[in-house]
C-alpha cells in the first residue's frame, strides 16, 4: 500500500499552477565552474523523510564543463525510514505554454531501472509536514514527460512520453509503447529534447540527438492530447489538456532494489521559441499522398511567420507562405518529396525533415487532417454510435478511423458516411477503382462489411466484402479493392457525380452481438483512395517480371529493365 501511496502522490493531474510566476522567459543552466547560473532552482523529492536526496554539482576533472548529479541513497519503501521515489529540479519559477525543453544526459555504469527524464508544464506544490500528501515532500501536480530509462541493463535503453494522472482508479497513462534507442553505446552523453506546443489538443515529441544539434538517434510519434476521451486512455476517461506549467530535470526509482536512484545532466535548457512545427499533413512518411495533397502543419504560438521548404530530396526550394498551409500544385505519380518548415519570431527555429510519397492513386480520405473525434464525426456522421479518430491502430501516417457498432440492436446495421460539398468526378485521371486499407478485432461478431456510393441525383449501390469473418481480421492491415463498375453498371450511379462514400457493417438482421452486457464490436478504416488502371493481381498470377505495374510481362518491362541496365549499388565481397 504504501508503495502504491508514493506512486500515486507522484502522479497527480495538474490543472493550475499552485506555485505564481510569470510566463515564457527562457533559461537555462550549464552547471559549469562548479557553480549554478541561475539563481532560482527549486529542488524537491517525495517522501522527505531520510533527508539522503541530494543535487550537487560535480567536477569534471580537467575541464570547467561541469555536470549536476541527482541522487537518492535509501531505498524507497524501506522501513521504517523510506527514501525518495523521485526527486526533481525546477530551473525557475518561469510558466511556460508552448516550450521546448531540453538537457544534456550523462550515463555511466551499468545499473538496472535507472529512469530519469526531462518534463515541460509541470506544477508542484510543497508539503512540509505531509498534512496534504500523507508525507512530507514536494508534490508534482501533473506534466507532460520524456522518460529516458534501462531497466534491463544499459543495452536495452528505452525512451516514452507520458502523461502524468491520477484519479481513484487510475495511477499513470502512458500514450504509447516504449520506443528503443538505436545502438549499443549508451554509456555516454546524449542530448534530449521534449517539444510541448498547443492548448487543445496538446502535441508532444520526444527527440534524442547524438549532441545537441547533432543527428537524430530516436523520435516518438507525436502525443496528441485533448480534453475528450483518447484513444490511449481508458473508457470515460476525460480529464483536461495542461495549457502551462514550468520546465523542470527529474530522476525515479519506484523499486526498493536498487536502493536509490541516481542521474545526471551536463546542461538544461527551457525556451518557449523553440519548438518545431508539428501535427504535419501529410502525416511524416506517408506513401500513397495523392497528387493533389495541401501541405498543413500547427506551428507554435512565437511564430508570426515561417520558411516552408520543399521539393524532391536534396532539391527543395524556399517558399513564404501567408498562413499555416500551403498547396503545391499537381504532384507526380510515385515521387518522394522533402519539406520542413522554419517558424520565425523573435528566433528562427529550423524545423524537422518531414518526407511524404505519392502513390499510383488519389486519398479520397487518409484521416491525417482530423484533430480530434469531434472533427472526423463532423465529416463522417453515423448516427447510432459513433465514429472515432485513432492514433494507436493506423495503416499509415498517424491517424486512422474507428467505427464502433452494436448491431444487435435496431436497425441492426452502422454506417459511417461522408457526404462531399460539391458531387465528385470519379472517372477523371482515368480512375477505375475504389480501394481502402481495414484491420478488426478477434472477438468481432462475423457480419457483412460493405460499401456503398450515392450519386448527386440520389442512385445508390452498396458492394458488399466478400467474407464475412473480415471484420475479425485482427493481425494485419487488409486492402479492399473495388472495381467502380460495380456501382455504376446496370446500378444506375453516376460516378462522375458522386455525393456519398457510406462504410457500414450489418445487413439489416440481429448480429448476434451480446445484448447482456452490451457488445461492442469495432473496425478500423484508413487510406480511402481512388485509384487509376493498375495490377491489382486477384487471381495471383506470376507476375515478377511486370516491372511497370500494369498486370502485363511484355516488351514494356523490358525497356524499364534496360534503363538500368548495369547499375551498380554498394556490396561487401
Amino acid at each position: 500500500m504504501f508503495q502504491k501511496m508514493l506512486l500515486s502522490i507522484f502522479v497527480l493531474v495538474g490543472v493550475t499552477s499552485m506555485v505564481a510566476g510569470d510566463a515564457e522567459a527562457n533559461w537555462s543552466e550549464t552547471f559549469d565552474n562548479m557553480a549554478f547560473d541561475l539563481s532560482t532552482w527549486v529542488w524537491g523529492c517525495y517522501p522527505d523523510i531520510t533527508k539522503t536526496f541530494t543535487h550537487n554539482i560535480t567536477d569534471k576533472p580537467g575541464t570547467t564543463n561541469d555536470y549536476l548529479t541527482l541522487r537518492e541513497t535509501t531505498s524507497v519503501g524501506s522501513s521504517p525510514y523510506p527514501g525518495s521515489a523521485f526527486g526533481m529540479g525546477f530551473g525557475s519559477n518561469q510558466t511556460f505554454t508552448d516550450v521546448r525543453v531540453g538537457a544534456v544526459i550523462n550515463v555511466a555504469g551499468d545499473d538496472s531501472r535507472n529512469l530519469f527524464g526531462i518534463a515541460a508544464r509541470a506544477n508542484y506544490f510543497v508539503d512540509p509536514d505531509g498534512s496534504m500528501s500523507g508525507a512530507p515532500g514536494m508534490v508534482t501536480t501533473g506534466c507532460y514527460m520524456l522518460l529516458y530509462h534501462w531497466e534491463d541493463g544499459p543495452s536495452n535503453v528505452r525512451i516514452e512520453i507520458l502523461k502524468i494522472y491520477m484519479n481513484d482508479d487510475e495511477i499513470m497513462k502512458v500514450w504509447q509503447p516504449e520506443v528503443p534507442v538505436p545502438g549499443l553505446d549508451h554509456v555516454r552523453s546524449h542530448y534530449v529534447e521534449l517539444d510541448v506546443v498547443g492548448s487543445g489538443p496538446v502535441y508532444v515529441t520526444g527527440s534524442i540527438y547524438e549532441y545537441k544539434g547533432g543527428p537524430l538517434l530516436v523520435r516518438t510519434p507525436t502525443m496528441v492530447d485533448t480534453s475528450g476521451n483518447d484513444p490511449w486512455e481508458k473508457p470515460g476517461l476525460n480529464d483536461g489538456v495542461y495549457d502551462s506549467g514550468k520546465s523542470s530535470i527529474f530522476s525515479i526509482n519506484q523499486d526498493a532494489v536498487p536502493v536509490g536512484y541516481h542521474s545526471s545532466f551536463d546542461s538544461v535548457s527551457s525556451v518557449s521559441d523553440g519548438p518545431a512545427a508539428v501535427c504535419l499533413s501529410p502525416a511524416n512518411g506517408t506513401i500513397g499522398v495523392s497528387r493533389d495533397a495541401d501541405l498543413s502543419w500547427k506551428e507554435a504560438a512565437f511564430a508570426t511567420s515561417r520558411e516552408l521548404w520543399f521539393g524532391k530530396p536534396g532539391l527543395m526550394q524556399k517558399v513564404t507562405p501567408p498562413g499555416t498551409s500551403y498547396d503545391p500544385g499537381t504532384l507526380e505519380f510515385s515521387q518522394t518529396y522533402e519539406w520542413r518548415v522554419d517558424e520565425i519570431g523573435s528566433a528562427t527555429v529550423q524545423g524537422h525533415v518531414w518526407t511524404f510519397t505519392t502513390g499510383p492513386c488519389f486519398a479520397v480520405d487518409d484521416f491525417e487532417s482530423y484533430a480530434d473525434d469531434a472533427a472526423i464525426a463532423a465529416k463522417w456522421v453515423d448516427v447510432f454510435l459513433g465514429v472515432f479518430l485513432d492514433t494507436g491502430t493506423v495503416h499509415s501516417g498517424a491517424k486512422a478511423m474507428r467505427l464502433q457498432y452494436q448491431n444487435q440492436y435496431p436497425p441492426y446495421i452502422t454506417e459511417a458516411t461522408r457526404t462531399f460539398t460539391a458531387a465528385q468526378d470519379w472517372t477523371a485521371n482515368d480512375v477505375k477503382a475504389l480501394s481502402l486499407f481495414f484491420r478488426g478485432r478477434a472477438d468481432n461478431v462475423e457480419q457483412e462489411m460493405y460499401v456503398k456510393l450515392e450519386d448527386a441525383d440520389g442512385a445508390s449501390y452498396k458492394v458488399i466484402h466478400p467474407y464475412k469473418f473480415a471484420v475479425q481480421s485482427e493481425l494485419s492491415w487488409y486492402e479492399w479493392t473495388i472495381d467502380l463498375k460495380n456501382f455504376s453498371d446496370g446500378n444506375d450511379v453516376k460516378l462522375d457525380a458522386i455525393k456519398k462514400i457510406t462504410i457500414g457493417t450489418g445487413d439489416g438482421f440481429k448480429s448476434g452481438q451480446s445484448e447482456e452486457p452490451p457488445d461492442i464490436d469495432t473496425i478500423y478504416i484508413d487510406d480511402v483512395t481512388l485509384c487509376p488502371c493498375r495490377c491489382f493481381n486477384l487471381e495471383k498470377l506470376d507476375l515478377r517480371s511486370d516491372l511497370d505495374g500494369n498486370c502485363k510481362v511484355n516488351f514494356e518491362d523490358l525497356a524499364v529493365m534496360a534503363n538500368g541496365w548495369l547499375n551498380d549499388g554498394l556490396s561487401i565481397k
